[in-house]
Order: structure tokens, then C-alpha cells, then sequence
């Protein structure tokens, strides 16, 4: 933890010094507590056997605010698909001005563990490209896209929890838990979807798509 305390530091003093965060945004996101994140479980009641939900607690740990700002900057990028749908009120709406045939299915998908299967290299490529086109980016951040994928490899990188008496590092996937996962699972999510849709066959290309 003390040398991810120094590598985080490094980065964010760094970033003051070129003026690309305020003394203040330093102070927010300077790591004045410590605490090694703790994994729990809780139980999926709705499903059968009731398997338990993975959960890394983050908050207070040294990459929590930098991990909450990161989401503050990405999370704009994010919902801009055709696919895109905020809530299953959204999905309503929208069914009611559609009309399907006696021949169609209405098909429900779910995601088994999406945080932990989010493969993150090649989702931080797919954000790095999404940061690169986003001409909105400079109205909410100084930082340029490389400093952003610097802090957001660093948090990608370092997760750790303490389970059962022992400290161990996630080695695939994000945290459920930190602040940014829920972000780069959905832009991974985006970007699969897009392909899927893009080089299904004809005969199986589905007439709708909303997550």
C-alpha cells in the first residue's frame, strides 16, 4: 500500500505542478486515509441458491476520490448509443411506439459477473479512442487524455482487498465497488454490443437492441 500511496501521489503532484488540477482538486483527492478495502459478499435472493454478489469496499482506501472524479469525467461519454436506454421506464416509452409480429421473440439478457469479466486492456483502448473524439472533454477537465489514462490505469491496476485474514490482488476485471468500474464495465458493454450487432449474419441480426 505505500508504494501505490507513492505512485498515486507522484502522479497527482505532478499534475499541480503543470497546472492541470487546482491546489484544491490536489487537497480532494490527496490520500488522507488509508484503509485496506475490504471484500464482502451479499446474497442474490432473487435467483436460485441465492449465489453472493463479490463486493470490494472502496471508500476510504488511496484511490477512492481519484477513482470518483475519474467517473465524474468519463461517465458524460457514456449513453450516447441508439442502443442506450436509461431505466426500463425508457424501455416502456419507447415499446409503445414499436410494433412487433406475430413471428417475433422478446428476448431478455443478463451478464454473468460483468465487472469481474471486464477485460480492462482492451476497454481502456476503446475509452482512450472515446476520449480522443469528445470535443466536450476540455469543459470538464484540464487534464489531457493521456493524464486521464494514466490515473485510470493506475486504479485499474491496483486493486487489493484483505479477505479471510489475507491481502490479495484482483487479477481480471474491475472492483465492484470502485467508484469507475460501473463506467468502464458499460464501456466495454457498448463496445461489444456494437461489434455483435455489426457482424451478426442477416438471418439472427435482432430488429431491436436496448440495454
Amino acid at each position: 500500500m505505500p508504494t501505490y500511496k507513492r505512485q498515486l501521489v507522484g502522479i497527482l503532484y505532478r499534475l499541480k505542478q503543470e497546472s492541470k488540477i487546482t491546489s484544491q482538486q490536489y487537497d480532494d483527492l490527496y490520500l488522507t486515509q488509508e484503509n485496506i478495502p475490504k471484500l464482502y459478499c451479499t446474497p442474490k435472493i432473487h435467483k436460485t441458491g441465492a449465489p453472493l454478489r463479490p463486493i470490494v469496499d472502496y471508500i476510504g482506501s488511496i484511490g477512492c476520490n481519484t477513482s470518483k472524479a475519474l467517473a465524474d469525467i468519463l461517465t458524460p461519454m457514456l449513453g450516447k448509443t441508439e442502443h442506450h436506454v436509461k431505466n426500463s421506464r425508457h424501455l416502456a416509452d419507447f415499446m409503445k411506439h414499436f410494433t412487433i409480429d406475430d413471428d417475433d421473440r422478446f428476448v431478455s439478457h443478463d451478464v454473468v459477473a460483468l465487472f469481474t469479466n471486464t477485460p480492462i486492456p482492451e476497454t481502456l483502448n476503446y475509452i482512450r479512442d472515446k476520449l480522443k473524439n469528445d470535443v466536450t472533454l476540455c469543459n470538464r477537465t484540464n487534464l489531457s487524455v493521456d493524464d486521464i489514462m494514466e490515473l485510470l490505469e493506475f486504479i485499474c491496476s491496483t486493486t487489493y482487498f484483505s479477505f479471510d485474514g489475507k491481502i490479495m490482488q484482483q487479477k481480471f476485471g474491475t472492483a465492484m465497488g470502485s467508484p469507475v468500474s460501473a463506467v468502464i464495465a458499460n464501456f466495454y458493454m457498448e463496445k461489444r454490443e456494437r461489434k455483435a450487432l455489426q457482424t451478426a449474419p442477416a438471418e439472427c441480426r435482432p430488429k431491436i437492441w436496448k440495454r
